[in-house]
């Protein structure tokens, strides 16, 4: 049975990100109410009962909100590192596992290594390696830097953010501070950065993409999932796959264990992403 990964949802309204494999089930942050995340876990005939594992990448609100009701309801282990774990302050769950940056750790028979990102909390994104291949996730970044860069070589799904379109936010009803703060080098990655990034260094591993925590003010996932495939297409790489994460709904599963290990050779069809607009 291979390695799923299904993001249940991802925005600044809450973020949460089922792994199974063999019958076991961890979930990467719970941002979503405990009501919220047992519905959608419900839709993938999963009970929160066989929730085994929460980990957790920072301590905004939206990646910890249901955190603590599902741990204490259904007795789960929540992991974190030392740092994240004081700035979330004293949350009341079942247990806890620790996380130590730049140190692989057991999970569930899968391997978290966290390493730092750069955000305005104190965050960690994880290279998660499985039987079928590496996982690199990084949901809340403000900029690629060359430590990510390498935490993602050989991975074979990557789950990134793609939060806003440059000229989207620059237009952006919000408040100038908070616009400044977004584009910050400790604020949120855009679109068009991570197609420098795609451009620049994804590495032949990669098979599929996963865009996540898109802004639904200073963004549009067509927008986002177009400018992925131009860099993909740009850098010879249309057979990756996208998959575009909402904030409402489930996204597609993605199944670890349908690739060989040698990506395909030539280029394949690309699907046309269509604009929501003339």
């Amino acid at each position: 049975m291979s390695v799923e990964l299904t993001v249940l949802g991802s925005g600044s309204g809450g973020n949460a990100t089922l792994l199974s494999h063999m019958g076991r089930c961890v979930l990467i942050d719970v941002g979503l109410s405990y009501r919220a995340v047992t519905g959608r876990l419900e839709q993938l005939g999963v009970g929160p009962a066989s929730i085994e594992a929460i980990v957790i990448t920072h301590a905004h609100g939206d990646h910890t909100r249901g955190a603590e009701v599902l741990s204490r309801r259904h007795d789960v282990p929540v992991y974190a590192t030392e740092a994240i774990r004081s700035e979330w302050g004293a949350p009341d769950v079942a247990t806890w596992g620790m996380l130590t940056p730049g140190r692989a750790a057991d999970v569930c028979g899968l391997g978290f290594e966290p390493f730092a990102v750069p955000h305005d909390a104190t965050a960690v994104g994880f290279r998660i390696d499985t039987p079928d291949g590496a996982i690199g996730y990084a949901t809340d970044v403000g900029m690629l830097t060359r430590t990510m860069v390498e935490h993602f070589r050989h991975c074979r799904v990557l789950v990134i953010e793609s939060n806003h379109a440059t000229e989207l936010l620059r237009v952006s009803p919000y408040a100038r501070s908070t616009r400044t703060r977004i584009a910050s080098a400790e604020g949120h990655l855009s679109n068009e950065s991570l197609a420098t990034f795609i451009r620049d260094d994804l590495d032949r591993s990669v098979r599929c993409i996963v865009l996540a925590h898109l802004s639904r003010v200073n963004n549009v996932p067509e927008i986002a999932e177009m400018t992925c495939r131009e860099a993909l297409v740009a850098c010879g790489r249309p057979e990756v796959d996208v998959v575009v994460a909402r904030q409402d709904r489930v996204a597609e599963t993605v199944d670890l264990g349908a690739w060989t290990d040698a990506p395909p050779v030539g280029g394949l069809a690309v699907r046309q992403a269509a604009l929501p607009f003339n």
